[in-house]
């Protein structure tokens, strides 16, 4: 009769691969806690996948796409592990990162559009990341340089966040988790070994206050919420 060995270990050998899907449970990727306990609990792997691609889809920028990753990045600029942001339609507010404990001189801002994946692939393979989050330019993101970007993060253990626009599309990748953002804030997962259909809510505190008829008048820096991310769209 033969032996069950060598299926036994070409199975094992399988297994240790996240991201092989075989007709059943993808096999629970490496993760990073995502500081909250809650979240943790409803994400798929229990936390951010590391060394793989995550992808944001915001139904409009300000829903907490930045809020929802400060407490990791504050955990990770602590633990003097560089968090790179390549190329934020908003300008970060280093007064509210510094609040949610993120440790500034361990952030870099990348503003310039034209060579955002480049920079983004670059941080990843350099192994000194501790997060990348790139908001491509606009326009359609092109599949090869995403799957470059992904090929980068799988060299290291950060975990790697696209943020797409509201009009942009995502293309075809093998990202480990894709969520959407809805007004509420909630999430969604559109990607990923979801367990549940339940929407995740994020709370008040991940939305941006924005300036409006029913405020008195007041500088834009100043309108904007304590516990927002963020402070004034860029030019």
């Amino acid at each position: 009769m033969p032996s069950s060995q060598p299926s036994s270990s070409l199975n094992a050998l399988l297994n240790q691969r996240s991201d092989l899907w075989r007709g059943r449970r993808r096999p629970q990727a490496r993760a990073l806690s995502s500081g909250r306990a809650d979240l943790d609990r409803w994400l798929p792997d229990q936390g951010w996948p590391t060394g793989r691609l995550i992808e944001l889809m915001p139904a409009c920028f300000g829903l907490g796409e930045l809020g929802l990753l400060l407490p990791v990045m504050a955990r990770q600029t602590r633990s003097a592990q560089p968090v790179i942001l390549i190329a934020p339609p908003w300008i970060p507010c280093p007064q509210r990162l510094a609040r949610a404990g993120v440790a500034l001189d361990q952030l870099i801002v990348v503003r310039d559009t034209r060579h955002a994946f480049w920079a983004a692939e670059q941080g990843l393979k350099s192994g000194l990341c501790g997060l990348v989050m790139l908001w491509p330019p606009r326009g359609r993101v092109p599949e090869r340089s995403v799957r470059r970007l992904q090929l980068a993060a799988e060299k290291g253990q950060a975990p790697a966040f696209v943020c797409y626009r509201p009009d942009q599309s995502a293309p075809p990748s093998l990202a480990a988790l894709r969520l959407a953002i809805h007004s509420g804030p909630t999430l969604e997962v559109l990607r990923g070994n979801a367990q549940h259909s339940e929407r995740f809510h994020l709370g008040r505190s991940n939305v941006i206050a924005w300036p409006g008829v029913r405020h008195t008048p007041r500088s834009i820096s100043a309108a904007v919420s304590d516990d927002s991310a963020v402070s004034i769209a860029r030019p």
